[in-house]
This record gives structure tokens, C-alpha cells and sequence, in this order.
């Protein structure tokens, strides 16, 4: 009976310690492109399918923002004015120099 006890608290334990929290942190790399002229930026939903020539020179405002991997947190969707909070704060940085709207 005591060795039943021991088996069964052995797995109890082995349990928790296999459950991992889920984490909502944001990941070095994610990519935010520009959908407007005044600079309004959603998260791709794949940093694969981000593609330089979707970038128009219809705007000043950067095209896409990379994410970097300082420790913060970067909304999945942003204006310009928070763009450049978050860049002055090193939390993401240009994709490259093309400035424009993405065009999905």
C-alpha cells in the first residue's frame, strides 16, 4: 500500500512539473509593416511573409518595424507616434530605409 502511495505522488509531481505556464511574450524578429499614410502598423502574422516589394512610396512614414530582442512589450498594432517610442526604447528597429504603405 505504501509503495501505491509513492507511485501515486510520483505522478502527481511529475505532472506539475511537465505543465509550463504560457507565455505571451513577444519573439525578436516579429514584423510590423505600415497600412496607411499616416503610419498605422499591424504584426504580420509570419515574418515569412514579409516581402520588400509590397512597400509603395506613398507615404514618409517607414514601411515595416522589426522587432528586436530587448525586453518589452510591443502591442500587436501601433500608430507612428508609438513607433517612434518604441524605437527610441529599442524595442524594434527599420525592417530597411523604404519608407511607404505595405501593400498586403
Amino acid at each position: 500500500m505504501l509503495l501505491g502511495v509513492a507511485l501515486l505522488s510520483g505522478a502527481v509531481l511529475t505532472q506539475s512539473f511537465t505543465q509550463k505556464a504560457v507565455k505571451t511574450t513577444k519573439f525578436a524578429g516579429e514584423i510590423y509593416v505600415n497600412g496607411s499614410s499616416s503610419g498605422s502598423y499591424e504584426k504580420l502574422t509570419s515574418p515569412g511573409d514579409y516581402d520588400p516589394n509590397n512597400c509603395q512610396e506613398t507615404s514618409d512614414q517607414n514601411c515595416a518595424w522589426r522587432r528586436t530582442s530587448a525586453p518589452g512589450t510591443v502591442p500587436d498594432s501601433f500608430d507612428s507616434t508609438t513607433a517612434s517610442s518604441l524605437h527610441a526604447a529599442g524595442l524594434i528597429e527599420p525592417m530597411n530605409n523604404d519608407k511607404g504603405v505595405y501593400i498586403r
